[in-house]
């Protein structure tokens, strides 16, 4: 009796990892997603949604990851992917030449954002932020990236503390959790519009050069019909409820149509 019981305890302890575990079909078409300027804490809600939105034309599965070498592991496959302009020109440095952008998101009709450092304290210099905590809700390569840039690659170094979304690094400065908050300027505007009186305790010292949404791309030349079909299923993302829903999660509202020379 007790071996029965330990055996069936096994199998339900097997079932629920196999259940955790994103399980990932090398041959099954895949649009397969990595972001590391944004922080989604839920890919269970978001892959839900995204393969409830793809399933109404028997279209691809929706694979999202939070790891950027296993993602990377999956780049040589015939499929679909999307992930942010930063991490695609790093993949072309690294001598990924066979990537080919086709659609980048929009926020209000623009293909491109700024981000802005904002702090309670009013300082002269970025030097007064030298290893204090900066919130941001991209990963940490991203974000140091992104604040050396706006320090001009001084010796000036940061502490980045990662949250979910843009208005949680703004509460962490405005809270005393954090120094510096690097979000979205549409994000302070945001801020601006539903509490204005928080947003006048925040200062703004730098803001960064314009940055390309997140983009879609595939492998050239484009050889399976089923991939020009997915690709019109995201671009009409914005043209349903479901589809502007995803969108919400990822942050951004529409496409648009773009090119390799456009992209450069």
């Amino acid at each position: 009796m007790y071996l029965l019981s330990l055996k069936k305890y096994l199998v339900s302890i097997v079932i629920m990892i196999s259940l955790a575990i994103p399980q990932v079909n090398a041959i099954e078409d895949t649009l397969f997603f990595y972001n590391p300027e944004s922080n989604i804490n839920d890919f269970r809600t978001l892959k839900k949604l995204f393969d409830a939105y793809l399933a109404n034309d028997n279209l691809y599965k929706f694979q999202p990851f939070d790891n950027k070498n296993t993602f990377e592991s999956f780049l040589q496959q015939d499929n679909v992917f999307l992930l942010s302009s930063w991490h695609y020109l790093n993949l072309r440095q690294q001598g990924y030449n066979n990537l080919q952008p086709v659609l980048v998101g929009t926020i209000n009709g623009n293909i491109t954002y700024t981000k802005v450092l904002s702090t309670k304290k009013n300082i002269k210099n970025l030097s007064k932020l030298h290893k204090k905590r900066i919130a941001s809700s991209g990963d940490k390569n991203y974000t140091n990236d992104v604040l050396q840039n706006m320090a001009q690659h001084s010796k000036v170094k940061f502490k980045v503390l990662t949250v979910p979304k843009d208005i949680d690094a703004l509460m962490s400065v405005l809270f005393g959790m954090a120094q510096g908050a690097l979000t979205a300027r549409h994000s302070l505007d945001t801020l601006l519009t539903l509490n204005p009186k928080k947003y006048k305790l925040l200062r703004q010292h730098a803001e960064s050069a314009a940055i390309i949404l997140p983009i879609v791309i595939v492998n050239k030349p484009i050889v399976k019909p089923s991939i020009q079909r997915v690709l019109t299923a995201i671009e009409n993302l914005p043209n349903s409820n479901s589809g502007k829903e995803i969108l919400g999660m990822l942050g951004w509202d529409g496409w648009q149509k773009i090119d390799s020379l456009e992209m450069q």
